[in-house]
Parts: structure tokens; sequence; C-alpha cells
């Protein structure tokens, strides 16, 4: 039996099939995604500091990510919301994070002893499985309905694929190549700086960002 959302899903099944044949609207401009980081600057502050992520690294990352939002974005959460033809799972908020990244990006904080599952709204007891779809659910729902905590875990990933990219977490110790590297694994499981790791190394220094230069590879 068919529920109540179910046609609508269909309509908006349709509507997506029109939009990708079209050149699709973004959600945020440029000029709307910098107030929103200015309105935001506390939440980034607060992660920055707590979390030990440039604070430059978050507003360029976020800049990229929310620019790139479009109208696409809403139909693949509203499908991930309902379970719409078996999806449970999308990229969601400004920082557009996964479910299962999140919730990698939590376990390894609370790993490291810098974060509670109890600071996201999570239960504690337990470590969260990826690959439990009750609990990408879970931390799925924490990134869609709480924007602060979605920036948060944003830092707390950043940290992981510094970690993964380089080797260390500390930002501090990073160089220009390895920024690029992390911030490609934020977008992408590759090994090799793309374009998107470029562009957002490139915010991050519009953003007041400095990295470390090391001397006879030291």
């Amino acid at each position: 039996m068919k529920t109540e959302r179910e046609p609508l899903l269909f309509k908006l099944q349709g509507v997506s099939d029109i939009i990708v044949c079209m050149n699709i609207p973004k959600l945020y401009s440029p000029q709307r995604t910098e107030k929103l980081i200015n309105k935001h600057a506390d939440w980034i502050g607060e992660a920055a500091s707590r979390f030990h992520v440039p604070a430059a690294a978050l507003k360029a990352v976020l800049y990229r990510e929310m620019t790139g939002i479009d109208l696409l974005d809403p139909l693949a959460d509203l499908a991930a919301m309902t379970g719409f033809k078996g999806k449970h799972d999308s990229s969601v908020g400004y920082a557009q994070i996964f479910g299962y990244v999140g919730i990698n990006a939590v376990n390894f904080a609370v790993s490291q002893g810098i974060a509670g599952y109890a600071d996201f709204g999570l239960p504690e007891g337990r470590v969260l499985d990826p690959g439990r779809l009750e609990d990408v659910k879970l931390l799925w729902r924490v990134l869609l309905r709480d924007r602060k905590k979605n920036i948060g875990i944003m830092a707390l990933n950043l940290r992981l694929c510094a970690q993964e990219m380089t080797g260390t977490a500390d930002f501090d110790r990073l160089t220009a190549e390895e920024l690029k590297l992390t911030f490609t694994r934020y977008n992408a499981d590759v090994k090799k700086v793309t374009a998107y790791g470029e562009e957002v190394f490139g915010l991050f220094l519009r953003f007041g960002g400095q990295c470390a230069v090391r001397e006879n590879g030291s």
C-alpha cells in the first residue's frame, strides 16, 4: 500500500529528472554564503578552538560546500529522510556530510579524547557503527537538524582527513601540499590533490589561513 508521501516523491523524482537536463540553480549565492559564514562566526570559532582546526579551514570548506548546494540536494535529503528506494543517507547540512562519514569523524574524535558522543546528542556506552543503518540515520538526523553540530562534525571530519592523508591531525604542522590533500579527502577518497582540494586551499588562504613551511624535509 502506498503511503501519503509516495506520490510526492514520485513527482519530485520527475522534477529531478528534468533538472539534471538543465543548468541546476544553486541555493546559496556567494554573497549569501559569506553572510551566513559571518553570522555563524561564533559557532565556527568555537569549533576551531575546541577541535584544533583553523577557522580559515572551516570557512573555506563551508564556502565551497554551501555554494555547491543546488536544487537536487533537498530532493536527496528527502529521499534519505523517507527511505525512498532504499536510500537512507545523503550529504546534508551546510557542510554536506554523509551520516556514515560523520560517524567515522565522531568515533575518531572520541578515540582521541577531544569529544564525546553526548556532545552531539548521541548515546554513550558503545562505538557507533557506520555500517549499522540505525546509527547512520541517527547521526544523519543530527547533521540535518542542528547547524552548530553540523559545523562541529565538519571540524572533526577535517581532523580525520588530515590524519588519513598526512599522518597527523595537527594543522599547525601541515604544509600547503598537505592541506590540499586534506581538503581533497574531505570531498573524495583519493590519494592525489584534486581541483576541489586546490580550490578549497585557495579559499583557506583568502580567509586568512596559514600553512607550515618545512626546511630540509623536516
